[in-house]
């Protein structure tokens, strides 16, 4: 019996996403491409920039264009699923009279005092992640990042977005010092990486 649960707590990406699957009685997920997975999204924070406030992102993602986000509605299409297997906090700035991004910094380590700010990952208004903070996000504190310079958060289990399941993350931020740069937008996003699976159309067709 020890063995059986060692096994469940040690899942591959791969292995939850099959596992998941089943459960949502989509037995087919585990026959769907492998492939590496990333959704982000980017909220402009430049009216409200240093106030605290909570972002919610992927709600409106259906009003954004590249490269603000890389997908236009927050779920995941038929046969698609993603195994989260860490999260990068991020801060762009674009020029407001050409457009261009001009930084793409990690949130935490251009403003320091972000890392006390709290997020949670919600699917279908469930929570999957819950009020953690960016703490361990900050090089510092980072447990798995490998390097002093590693900014990313990595949550302590692999949690999965299944096909055609509505998601968001909120980021709850405290009052901080960042400002905006004279002729230029701040925002603020979140990219969740990580295995995921895409539709193979050889084997569900």
């Amino acid at each position: 019996m020890a063995l059986n649960n060692a096994a469940f707590n040690n899942l591959t990406p791969n292995a939850k996403l099959a596992m998941v699957g089943n459960r949502l009685g989509n037995p087919g997920l585990k026959n769907n491409q492998g492939s590496t997975f990333e959704v982000y999204d980017y909220i402009d924070v430049t009216a409200t920039i240093g106030a605290k406030q909570t972002l919610r992102f992927f709600e409106s993602v259906n009003t954004k264009s590249f490269p603000l986000s890389n997908i236009q509605i927050n779920q995941l299409g038929v046969g698609e699923a993603l195994s989260i297997q860490y999260i990068a906090f991020s801060r762009i700035e674009e020029v407001i009279a050409t457009g261009a991004i001009s930084t793409q910094t990690a949130l935490v380590t251009t403003v320091p005092g972000l890392c006390l700010s709290q997020f949670s990952i919600l699917l279908d208004n469930s929570r999957i992640i819950k009020v953690n903070s960016l703490t361990r996000a900050n090089a510092a504190f980072n447990p798995k990042g490998g390097t002093f310079a590693n900014a990313l958060f990595f949550p302590d289990t692999d949690l999965t977005i299944p096909p055609q399941i509505s998601f968001t993350s909120e980021l709850t931020i405290p009052t901080n010092s960042d400002t905006a740069p004279v002729g230029s937008k701040v925002y603020y996003g979140v990219h969740l990486f990580g295995t995921g699976a895409i539709l193979n159309l050889k084997t569900n067709v």
